[in-house]
């Protein structure tokens, strides 16, 4: 089986590419630039090189329409939003050519749009932070007057499609009034394009990882963040495996299954610290960042996402290890460097983050029982290397 592989720089690209090798299959690797994390690996049998589906989403349709037209591919596996939702929407075509298990474009655009999927998941009764949707710079301060503060603003999209590619927006958090007009005046991407105005959820988050046969589980998985980055919230740079707790499972059916998804997809959440109340903060349907916990649990989410995109009969795991961590060293180390550079009622930090020296202390931790570093690998060594140099490259300029 040949597998095509795209945003091969990203970790859970390499994850699959490690995944998928080691089981015999032939991994094709792509990416905009010609050396990526997931080209270097042993495992990877060919890399291609394309056009930024982020500057150039035309240009990347059309390298998508020669290849699979030249190249016999068996599946096709996109991993970021950007090529997920170019994907998803040509997705007819696309399986003239090869296999596919990406859900239907509809349901895609609904969950990545965070302002959709706050009206879908309140009309199901699963609980979301309080939230004002803002059109543009031009309807904030109508909704300014009912914000309570500290706030969270967030693009409605991480990825919004412009005329002249994608753009990049990200999460702030603000105290006043002041400080949210400022913001909105800082950045188009919130001046121009749908936001959202949440109520801030300090806590620890958790997510539940699941692949869909057209509405139906047929995998999951669960992890809890140990650390983020940013500390505030963000990627996962260290999390630990958990069981699924049934409520996860029931929302994820309630929000995905009448979507009719199909392939992975990631719900994630924020337990509040104070309550312990669980509120939904997004879905990502596409692999994520920690990917390879999963399968280093037990879960192959690629190989059983190969399988479904054949409609061959997949066997699941009836359960897999708890208590495994993953630890992305480079981004943990932002972490510490995060913290370390913060003050303590910089809103940042989480209002439970230890002190600077725990936070140095538990970096120090290299070595655990059930530990594994993510990207690392003794039989497998280039792409970190690839990374560790990339790091200190960004880090010198």
């Amino acid at each position: 089986m040949t597998v095509f592989v795209t945003d091969g720089d990203q970790r859970p690209a390499l994850a699959i590419v490690r995944a998928l090798g080691r089981r015999g299959l032939r991994v094709i690797v792509g990416d905009e630039r010609p050396v990526s994390l997931g080209s270097l690996s042993k495992y990877c049998a060919r890399h291609v090189t394309y056009p930024s589906p982020y500057a150039d989403p035309d240009g990347f349709v059309r390298f998508l329409r020669a290849f699979l037209a030249r190249e016999p591919i068996d599946v096709f596996l996109p991993i970021t939003d950007v090529t997920m939702h170019l994907v998803c929407r040509e997705q007819e075509w696309i399986s003239n050519y090869t296999s596919l298990a990406v859900p239907p474009f509809d349901a895609f655009d609904l969950v990545t749009d965070k302002a959709r999927l706050v009206g879908h998941a309140s009309r199901l009764g699963v609980a979301v932070p309080r939230t004002e949707i803002v059109g543009s710079r031009a309807e904030l301060s109508a909704a300014a007057d009912r914000v309570v503060y500290p706030a969270v603003v967030k693009p409605a999209r991480s990825r919004i499609p412009t005329t002249a590619g994608w753009l990049t927006g990200a999460a702030h958090y603000v105290r006043s009034r002041a400080e949210l007009e400022r913001l909105y005046e800082q950045h188009d991407y919130l001046a121009q394009y749908p936001s959202l105005i949440q109520q801030r959820i300090v806590g620890r988050g958790v997510g539940t990882f699941a692949l869909f046969d057209r509405g139906r589980i047929v995998a999951e998985f669960a992890h809890r963040r140990l650390r983020e980055k940013p500390p505030s919230g963000g990627a996962s740079v260290l999390s630990e495996s958990v069981a699924v707790d049934p409520r996860w499972r029931d929302e994820a059916m309630r929000l995905l299954s009448p979507l009719g998804w199909h392939g992975v997809a990631m719900i994630e959440y924020k337990e509040d610290a104070r309550t312990g109340q669980r509120f939904l903060i997004e879905i990502n349907g596409r692999f994520w960042g920690s990917l390879q916990l999963a399968i280093d649990a037990g879960v192959d989410f690629p190989y059983l996402t190969c399988g479904l995109a054949r409609a061959e009969s997949i066997t699941p795991p009836r359960s897999y290890a708890v208590g495994l961590r993953n630890r992305w060293i480079f981004g943990d180390l932002d972490h510490l460097l995060m913290c370390l550079a913060r003050s303590r009622d910089s809103l940042d930090l989480p209002e439970e983050a230890p002190s600077k020296a725990r936070v140095l202390f538990d970096f120090l931790k290299l070595a655990q029982r059930g530990l594994r570093y993510e990207v690392v690998s003794a039989d497998d060594w280039r792409p970190f290397a690839h990374q560790l140099r990339e790091y200190v490259t960004g880090a010198v300029r």
